[in-house]
C-alpha cells in the first residue's frame, strides 16, 4: 500500500470512528453529517467522497460492530489462560456494555438496519455469514471442558439463537418502544441466552 492509500484508508477509518462516536451517543436522527464531518477533523465533501450518505455512514458502522464484536469475541475464545466459563462471564459483560453506551434513537437504527427498513440487507447476511462459525467454535470450546451438555447440538443451539436474535430483528419484529424495553433488561436477556446455551 502506497503512502496516498494509507492516508484515505487512514481518513476513511477516523470518518467511521467520529460517525460511531456521533452515532453512540447522540443517536441516528440528531447527528448530523456535518457535526461527524466536524468530529472527524474533515470536511463534509471529504466525507462524502467516502461515504455517499448519512445512511450508508451509519450501516457501515453497523457493520463493523458486527464484524468486531464477532472478532473480539473469536479473540476472547482464543485466550488459553481463561476457562470457558471466564470467557463467557468476559463475553456477556462486553454485551451489556455495548448495550448500556448505545443511545436509544441509534439502536433503533440497528433494529432497523437489520430488519432491512433502511433499504439494505448487507449487515443481516455478514452476521448470518460470521454465525455459524463462530457458535461451533464456542460449544466446542464449551464441551470439550464439560461446561456446556452434549446433549445440545449445534442444529439446536442454533435453532435458539436464531429465535431469540430474530425477535428483535424480523422485518415485522418488535416495535421501538418494545425494543427499548428489551434494553432496560439487557443483562437480564443476556444471562438467560448465555445460561441457555450451557443447557444445564
Amino acid at each position: 500500500m502506497n503512502g496516498n492509500d494509507k492516508r484515505k484508508k487512514l481518513k476513511k477509518q477516523d470518518i467511521l470512528d467520529a460517525a460511531t462516536a456521533c452515532f453512540m451517543e447522540n443517536g441516528y436522527k440528531k447527528t448530523s453529517v456535518a457535526d461527524i464531518a466536524k468530529a472527524a477533523k474533515s470536511s463534509q465533501v471529504t466525507l462524502y467522497k467516502y461515504y455517499e450518505s448519512k445512511v450508508d455512514l451509519a450501516r457501515a458502522v453497523v457493520m463493523e460492530m458486527v464484524v468486531g464484536g464477532y472478532a473480539q469475541y473469536d479473540k476472547q475464545l482464543d485466550d488459553s489462560s481463561k476457562s470457558f466459563m471466564d470467557k463467557m462471564q468476559d463475553m456477556m459483560v462486553d454485551s451489556v456494555d455495548i448495550s448500556d453506551n448505545i443511545s436509544n434513537d441509534f439502536f433503533k437504527f440497528m433494529v432497523d438496519e437489520f430488519q432491512g427498513r433502511n433499504g439494505d440487507t448487507k449487515v443481516m447476511h455478514k452476521y448470518n455469514n460470521l454465525k455459524v462459525g463462530f457458535w461451533k467454535k464456542l460449544l466446542d470450546q464449551g464441551r470439550a471442558e464439560n461446561v456446556v451438555s452434549k446433549d445440545i447440538s449445534d442444529s439446536g443451539a442454533m435453532i435458539y439463537l436464531d429465535m431469540y436474535v430474530d425477535y428483535v430483528m424480523r422485518p415485522d419484529g418488535v416495535a421501538f418502544e418494545k425494543a427499548v424495553e428489551m434494553k432496560k433488561h439487557e443483562k437480564e436477556l443476556v444471562h438467560l441466552f448465555f445460561y441457555g446455551i450451557i443447557g444445564k
